[in-house]
């Protein structure tokens, strides 16, 4: 009898379990997929939302009704009797045009912690936009993206996929990684050269602040970037974008989607054209140096092959060309600017810079559902080309060119076990990853001995300067572990584990010398959550994060041989609440970060050589916070605002090659805005069932930014930006939208380097940002 009561306890959870089933699907409406739409067990307060692409997993009783409603949308009711896939189309709820009652704002679902969840509910720092919301706001790239993120400064500079991107006071490096992991549809895009890419046919685009190590891997030190593209659709559904703006700008891109097989195999082709004849102006060889050419094509193959088995292959390929090198130098010939009055800075390059950047992105994904997980594998190769020629001394005469080649070959693979029962209190995701990165850099600079000494050789005989050559190569292995436990409605506890290895050898035939060293970390990550009420919500959490370390081309006297990897230990608390039914929403997290052998960028310049290369601080913090709002203060007009500050500083700068750098202790952080904010007006009036109006002016400030840690006092100036932008909609298919960027024609600093900083001859160079520019768009849905 006992053993019979024994087994009796161990099978009924097991009846239970089998009792429930878990659901799949998607949610559009007539012309589109429906992001953020809630799904309810019926009579329960088991739910769940739609994610970025309409889909949706719930686990529920066999003998379920599942309710689907959404703004502006009638609400339907579906009985599941057993069906594993329900697909639902929502009809539009046109009585919402005549109401009085002011609706508040429907939830936002990401994808921060590698799986779709309300932003609301999670404990991080997370930005969402959706794909309407992507598109009212014109984000065309991550730079435009990140105007709108506190404590995010996206900019570029000097070629093609020269970028500098900056989370939290933790800046990019040159030749180096970004302090961000950079992910498209859940794969990991290890080469920064790729990050400012176009963006084009996307359901979401969302960043992560604070160290993700745990959830994204190596050099997540200061957070992840997360591209979710709009996926294969089981009907047929089509959309044309083309556009003109300033500088004889023309773009053109579409994206078409359906069934090749009902129900079994879908595809998406979509792409992207833009050119642009510049915006700037050259007086020496009266070109515009700025130009453009860039081209775009991804395809998409979704199979259905069975309920629980399917396979998506995706391939991207990316071909741009355009000008390089067009650093703005000083007025009048002299050698020094102020980067407060940077307004006549002009290009005086004999020379037309040319640059160029190539990439291929493909990947498998095989996915299989077990009753209660979910296995995945996803194996995908990236290739990318960048070339930059130019003037060197970006001056008149022809004394210095440059020509750098910078290319990267990956291959990833990843399995990833994850839990699935949205009715349980348990969620959890283990895995492995490979990686295999090969990174060549080729830096030539060159002289034209004969214009120094027309003697001894003819003018345009070009000798080499320094040169550097080499390839490194990173081989990572990684384990990963994630678990989060709901320990009662109110409180919830999340752990994760992630130990990266990375075997680094670096091949130097300039040199002719061979290199390797190992890098190696243990990231956790420890959130608590306590929500009091059903629309707050606080939080604490803790991680660790690393970038990987590397070798420069050589020893220099402001660098060493190798430069070594970065870790930080982040400590966060937050707030996320939403008030007056969801027509206020405030979010605040405040910060501390130490930062271990923080990596930094120099520049050696010892004639006839000139080494570019990268060292450590041997200790450095970061404070800071940050408030996001929204506010719907009618049914016509949204206000969203944000702030943040940071205070990063060095405390222990410590010695690199020969140098001592501890007369640099307790100097702010090169690259780091001292703050940002964006604030913007929101208006979408129905004029009728057929007709909509909307506008959006937005203001985007930057704070003072500090350029070298040797020129304490040398630093650029707050600057701000004010967009406009205004459409008209009619019948949800025909788009026409009149827009203006920087409409007050703000002169700023990108980049601003000064010839002071290594002590050398030269000129200080300014990379602008764009001026005042102004367009037109039409979009069609079909």
């Amino acid at each position: 009898m006992k053993r019979f009561l024994i087994l009796l306890a161990f099978f009924i959870p097991l009846t239970i379990v089998a009792q429930n089933i878990t659901i799949t699907g998607n949610v559009s409406s007539d012309i589109e997929s429906l992001p953020s739409v809630n799904i309810i067990e019926k009579g329960t307060t088991n739910g769940v939302v739609s994610d970025f692409n309409g889909n949706y997993t719930i686990t529920v009783k066999q003998n379920a009704t599942l309710v689907f409603s959404f703004l502006g949308y009638e609400t339907k009711e579906i009985a599941v009797q057993g069906k594993k896939k329900i697909n639902v189309i929502l009809k539009e709820d046109n009585s919402f045009l005549n109401e009085i009652v002011v609706e508040g704002f429907a939830g936002v679902v990401g994808q921060a912690r590698r799986r779709a969840e309300s932003i609301q509910s999670i404990p991080e720092s997370v930005v969402t936009m959706t794909a309407t919301e992507i598109e009212n706001a014109g984000i065309t790239n991550l730079q435009s993206f990140s105007a709108q993120v506190p404590n995010v400064n996206f900019n570029t500079s000097q070629n093609v996929g020269v970028n500098f991107v900056t989370v939290r006071g933790i800046p990019q490096i040159r030749n180096g990684e970004a302090p961000i992991s950079f992910v498209i549809d859940g794969v990991t895009v290890p080469d920064s050269n790729l990050l400012n890419q176009e963006l084009f046919d996307l359901a979401m685009v969302e960043v992560v602040k604070g160290p993700q190590g745990a959830l994204y891997g190596k050099n997540a030190i200061a957070g992840a970037i997360n591209i979710v593209t709009k996926k294969p659709t089981n009907s047929f559904r089509n959309k044309v974008n083309i556009g003109y703006a300033s500088g004889n700008t023309i773009k053109g891109q579409g994206a078409f989607s359906g069934p090749i097989v009902k129900d079994k195999v879908y595809y998406r082709v979509s792409g992207s054209y833009r050119k642009s004849d510049g915006l700037f102006y050259n007086i020496t060889n009266e070109t515009p140096p700025d130009y453009f050419d860039d081209y775009s094509a991804r395809g998409q193959l979704f199979f259905n092959v069975t309920d629980d088995f399917k396979i998506t292959l995706s391939g991207q390929y990316n071909n741009i060309n355009g000008g390089g090198l067009y650093y703005h130098i000083p007025a009048n010939g002299a050698s020094t600017v102020d980067p407060n009055e940077i307004d006549d800075v002009v290009a005086t390059s004999d020379v037309l810079g040319k640059a160029f950047l190539k990439n291929l992105f493909a990947f498998a994904k095989l996915e299989y559902d077990f009753e209660n997980m979910k296995l995945q594998s996803v194996t995908s190769y990236n290739k990318a080309e960048r070339n930059g020629t130019g003037d060197l001394d970006h001056s008149a005469a022809p004394i210095l060119l440059q020509d750098q080649d910078s290319n990267s070959e990956v291959f990833n693979q990843e399995f990833r076990l994850s839990s699935k029962d949205t009715s349980s209190k348990i969620s959890w995701d283990l895995g492995a990853f490979y990686q295999r990165n090969e990174r060549y850099l080729r830096t030539l600079a060159q002289a034209d001995f004969g214009f120094f000494a027309p003697p001894f050789a003819p003018t345009g005989t070009f000798s080499d300067l320094g040169v550097s050559d080499f390839t490194n190569t990173y081989n990572t292995i990684a384990l990963f572990g994630f678990l989060d436990y709901k320990l009662s409605d109110k409180v919830t506890l999340s752990f994760g584990l992630r130990y990266d290895n990375d075997q680094i050898e670096q091949v130097n035939p300039a040199l002719n010398s061979e290199d390797s060293k190992n890098d190696s970390e243990i990231q956790p990550k420890f959130s608590i959550s306590y929500a009091p009420y059903k629309d707050v919500l606080l939080f604490a959490n803790y991680g660790r994060g690393y970038r990987v370390g590397g070798f420069n081309a050589q020893k220099t006297t402001i660098f060493d041989r190798e430069y070594q990897a970065e870790t930080s230990d982040n400590y966060e608390l937050g707030f996320k609440s939403s008030w007056w039914n969801n027509r206020f929403i405030l979010n605040i997290a405040a910060f501390y970060t130490n930062l271990n052998n923080q990596q930094q960028y120099g520049l050696q310049l010892t004639p006839p050589n000139i080494i570019l290369g990268n060292y450590n601080y041997d200790r450095s913090s970061i404070k800071g916070f940050e408030v996001d709002m929204k506010l719907r203060v009618s049914k016509y007009l949204d206000i969203i605002a944000s702030y943040g500050a940071v205070d990063a500083s060095i405390k222990e700068a410590g010695r690199a090659g020969d140098t001592d750098r501890t007369p640099f202790n307790g100097v702010r952080t090169p690259f780091v805005p001292q703050d940002s904010f964006n604030v913007s007006l929101q208006s979408n009036v129905p004029v009728s069932e057929s007709v909509s109006l909307r506008g959006i002016l937005n203001l985007k400030g930057t704070g003072e930014i500090l350029w070298h840690e040797e020129l304490p006092d040398l630093k650029s100036p707050r600057y701000n930006l004010l967009d406009l932008r205004f459409g008209a909609n009619f019948n949800k298919k025909l788009d026409i939208t009149l827009w203006g960027a920087n409409i007050l024609d703000e002169k700023y600093a990108q980049e601003f380097y000064s010839s002071q900083s290594i002590g050398g001859p030269g000129q200080d160079l300014i990379w602008l940002g764009n001026p005042a520019t102004y367009g037109v768009e039409l979009s069609y849905k079909f």
